[in-house]
């Protein structure tokens, strides 16, 4: 599904200068950019810090205060984003950014999974993890990926896989980039 521009050492070129941006961006997230919705269908934004295992799913351990916690618990119905931060974007109008549509499930308290991830947490959070570890009104939630976005600028949006095995350049409806109107 990657589609080659001119030939196809360059098209493994650009997969690999987006491969690095991509890595780049996970690499310096702190937190997801939330949507979920209730049973109405009501949707819901909201944030989360989180962290990355090393199969590229995404957790976070939230309240059951947060509206997000009880919307997941339902349904597990979740996408999300990572997206530059807006100090250090060349362009607010492009700002680098990465979404998913996800399946959310918790992660059982206590089991070894829980453990090890909120060893993660610890390691990139701190002490403030060890105080969150003991209110049980906290949820573990995994959220594996699925089909998603990469955008890393105007014009260079892109349909990717979690693992980027697949990427194809995204352009508009007319099958045309951005336009200029009169």
């Amino acid at each position: 599904m990657t589609q080659a521009t001119t030939s196809p050492s360059s098209a493994a070129n650009d997969l690999g200068k987006i491969q690095d941006q991509y890595e780049q961006l996970l690499g310096a997230f702190q937190s997801l950019q939330l949507a979920t919705v209730d049973a109405e269908g009501v949707p819901t934004a909201s944030y989360s810090p989180a962290v990355l295992d090393d199969e590229r799913n995404f957790y976070i351990y939230v309240s059951e205060i947060a509206n997000h916690t009880g919307n997941l618990l339902a349904n597990g119905k979740v996408s999300f984003m990572v997206i530059e931060d807006e100090a250090t974007s060349g362009q607010i109008f492009a700002r680098k950014r990465i979404s998913f549509k996800a399946e959310a499930t918790e992660v059982e308290r206590g089991s070894e999974s829980w453990e090890a991830i909120l060893g993660r947490f610890e390691e990139k959070f701190g002490r403030v993890v060890e105080h969150l570890k003991g209110m049980t009104d906290f949820h573990l939630f995994r959220l594996a990926p699925q089909d998603g976005r990469l955008v890393l600028g105007f014009g260079r949006a892109y349909s990717i896989s979690a693992d980027l095995s697949q990427v194809e350049h995204l352009k508009g409806l007319d099958g045309d980039g951005h336009r200029q109107g009169n």
